[in-house]
């Protein structure tokens, strides 16, 4: 069984307050799951709604509709989780800095959750932790770093120090939400590295979002690529890399051309969808080079190409 599972998630905020009925529909209608231990890469542009999506399955965000099932237990409807739930339930942000208090001292954002979470008996013994996590991420002499505010850190530390008080908490599930992509590219490799460690050690399920194709490859076992809130191809991250078949995966990856040499540059024309009020059709026909008047027409449904290989597109569809 799945750890973590949404059925038909949607998520909608209202254009406007004088406008009703309008909606910028960020998430529309995604299934997908997480099992125990995996890495699921979500791979888009920006404002595709992954980042949403994370939010919601986290549990930050109310869906709009749909299921979210954590464990089997359905979590739909409610922000309001149990302390054991709410610790099983991780996130990353992307900026470190607006996830830190800055008026608490890095200790001190370190040793509260553990506190209200009942990790150690004691601050002595809470303090052991956070030093063994410290050093695991090379934040040494940890002292140091503990009496320090956020401002006196630089991105590359503080967000080492966000991974430690996810993962001390030894979650779950872990929603990882472009972590690295404000960090200086000589520091990206340590904190990844650092994540990846820490959830491989704990079999922590996680939820990768990011733009990077290479990024995506290098960390995930299987792949999602989200266009303007929908699921569009989905399946292990080693099947979607040799074999993409949805003509926005294949753009994508035509354009990280040290990584796909083998494909060609396909060029894109038109604008990007309105995520606004009703569509009708596939959302990528107006950019789709491959578009047929039925893609305007009919929209898609994920369908099995192979072993646990889904693509929502009508002209691969009609090659099966």
């Amino acid at each position: 069984m799945s750890l973590v599972k949404v059925e038909k998630l949607r998520k909608y905020f209202p254009l406007s307050k004088f406008r009703r009925g309008r909606f910028v529909k960020a998430v529309d209608g995604v299934d997908l799951n997480v099992e125990k231990g995996e890495i699921l890469g979500i791979l888009g542009e920006s404002g595709c709604g992954k980042s949403t999506l994370g939010l919601v399955m986290s549990r930050l965000e109310l869906e709009t509709s749909g299921r979210i099932l954590f464990d089997g237990k359905d979590l739909s409807g409610t922000l309001r989780l149990n302390t054991e739930t709410r610790r099983r339930i991780q996130i990353i942000f992307q900026n470190p800095y607006d996830s830190f208090d800055p008026r608490l001292s890095v200790k001190t954002s370190l040793l509260t959750p553990l506190k209200i979470h009942k990790i150690g008996k004691n601050d002595e013994e809470r303090l052991k932790i956070v030093a063994e996590y410290m050093e695991k991420a090379g934040l040494i002499p940890y002292d140091d770093f503990l009496r320090r505010y956020p401002h006196e850190l630089s991105g590359g530390q503080l967000q080492r120090i966000s991974v430690l008080r996810a993962m001390m908490l030894k979650p779950d599930f872990l929603v990882a939400d472009e972590c690295v992509s404000m960090l200086d590219v000589s520091v990206r490799a340590e904190v990844i590295n650092l994540l990846l460690d820490l959830v491989e050690s704990n079999s922590t399920a996680t939820m990768f979002i990011t733009h990077d194709i290479s990024l995506g490859k290098y960390v995930s076992n299987r792949m999602a690529v989200m266009y303007l809130g929908k699921i569009v191809e989905i399946g292990k991250t080693e099947d979607i890399m040799n074999n993409p078949l949805h003509p926005y995966t294949r753009i994508l990856m035509s354009y990280s051309p040290s990584l796909f040499k083998r494909i060609e540059r396909i060029p894109v024309e038109g604008e990007v969808g309105s995520v606004v009020g009703e569509r009708k059709g596939c959302y990528f026909a107006g950019r789709c080079p491959f578009s047929t008047k039925a893609c305007f027409e009919i929209q898609p449904s994920l369908v099995e190409v192979e072993d646990g290989h889904h693509v929502a597109c009508l002209e691969v569809e009609k090659q099966l």
